[in-house]
């Protein structure tokens, strides 16, 4: 027997969150019934919030927005009165190159741009630098995703500018950056309250498999702890990143987009310590950018510090994970104590530790010069959002802006078209 709904929504991230409660909320489709279904235990996606014995919250996934670039979200943080403090990473040093040098490099390059359209950033760079420089200059910066060969020259000037540790190398730093103390985790709870409050179920722990047409609805086959279910449900919604996307029976994504879509993992791993030695060093709220496999190490007051990679190197510390938490830390450690000034010291011992490795942690269009859809709908009518379906993929906002999209479309759909339960 399957269970029914007029509205099913896959994917309790941001954006399936957003969904839910706007379709709750709207005259033309409050009166009808919405399930929500997630893979997860809990809801929230690639925002992960962990409270730490001191009460401070790491976050995991998503940290940090910028109310300039992110207007929706900042919208959502004021609609629930969640508190945000200024993000203190905004001042990266780099090792080995002087930001004043990356500075100018860059400025210089940034009026060559036009000349190489479809160059990745590394063939620009080494087309004026030669490939050994244009590697170390690229690679200083500490984001090694911009030595891939899809990340083109403008997409590239386009990652500098859009994060706080390197839109000062562009002298772009109109950009105010914050992050919520309390965690996005808590806020993104309340964003579900208000959806269930609104008559919204959620089902946590349930695998999709496949999607079918059954007469004028859809018929949902999932797992859910060992054992199959269906559902069947009049509207669908996947809120679900490409990745998920390409393992349905969707003919993802040729039959939904031109467009193609990549991703990169991410690997942040976080550290505590009985004292703040880092003070002595002078990195109280500073990120410093190394040049060996932790690439950005943050010092996070007197609570943590966290080293944030991503590319090869994210495999690299997941691979690290595989062989045994000893030959992670113990790796750690070496690495630490090859980049800080500790005047031959050892690092002082970690006191706990823990981690987070995401293979899909940033997905994305590889044409980012393209005007992006906001939300995809198939032929058949399941619509889909996803950061990654706007000029914001990898961020919150692009949660938010495909989730607007999303709903306005279907909402365009139940106002045309009187409704019948399934």
């Amino acid at each position: 027997m399957a269970h029914h709904s007029d509205i099913c929504i896959v994917g309790a991230g941001i954006g399936g969150l957003t969904c839910a409660a706007r379709l709750a909320a709207a005259p033309s489709s409050n009166h009808l019934s919405i399930k929500v279904f997630d893979l997860n235990t809990h809801v929230g996606g690639r925002i992960l919030s962990r409270k730490l014995d001191c009460g401070e919250i790491a976050e995991l996934g998503a940290a940090r927005y910028s109310p300039q670039l992110h207007p929706r979200f900042q919208a959502l943080m004021h609609g629930f009165q969640h508190r945000h403090e200024t993000y203190p990473f905004t001042q990266a040093e780099f090792q080995g190159h002087t930001q004043g040098r990356l500075r100018a490099t860059l400025l210089e390059l940034l009026c060559l741009l036009e000349a190489h359209p479809h160059d990745s950033f590394l063939g620009f760079v080494s087309h004026y630098l030669g490939e050994g420089e244009a590697r170390r200059t690229i690679k200083a910066m500490g984001y090694d995703a911009l030595l891939l060969p899809m990340v083109s020259a403008s997409m590239a000037y386009g990652i500098i500018k859009k994060h706080p540790e390197t839109q000062g190398l562009l002298d772009d730093t109109g950009n105010q950056w914050r992050y919520a103390p309390a965690g996005y985790g808590q806020l993104l709870a309340r964003l579900q309250k208000q959806a269930q409050s609104d008559r919204v179920e959620f089902r946590m722990e349930h695998c999709l498999h496949s999607i079918s047409r059954f007469g004028d609805s859809y018929l949902l086959a999932f797992s859910h702890r060992g054992s199959s279910q269906f559902h069947r449900a009049r509207h669908l919604i996947l809120a679900i990143p490409p990745s998920a996307m390409s393992r349905l029976n969707l003919g993802f994504p040729t039959r939904w987009s031109p467009h193609q879509y990549g991703s990169l993992p991410l690997f942040k791993g976080f550290l505590t310590f009985d004292t703040p030695w880092w003070r002595d060093l002078q990195l109280t709220d500073k990120v410093l950018v190394v040049d060996n496999p932790l690439r950005k190490l943050y010092f996070k007051g007197r609570k943590y510090v966290q080293f944030y990679t991503d590319g090869e190197n994210a495999t690299y510390w997941r691979d690290c994970v595989e062989q045994g938490e000893d030959v992670y830390l113990s790796k750690v450690r070496a690495c630490m104590e090859q980049v800080l000034p500790l005047g031959g010291k050892p690092l002082p011992p970690i006191k706990d530790h823990f981690h987070k490795h995401w293979s899909h942690g940033v997905e994305f269009s590889l044409e980012p010069r393209v005007r992006q859809p906001g939300a995809l709908l198939h032929r058949d009518g399941v619509i889909a959002c996803s950061d990654a379906y706007t000029p914001h993929g990898g961020w919150m906002e692009g949660g938010l802006l495909s989730a607007h999209q999303a709903t306005r479309l279907l909402q365009e759909r139940l106002v045309g078209a009187p409704e019948r339960r399934p």
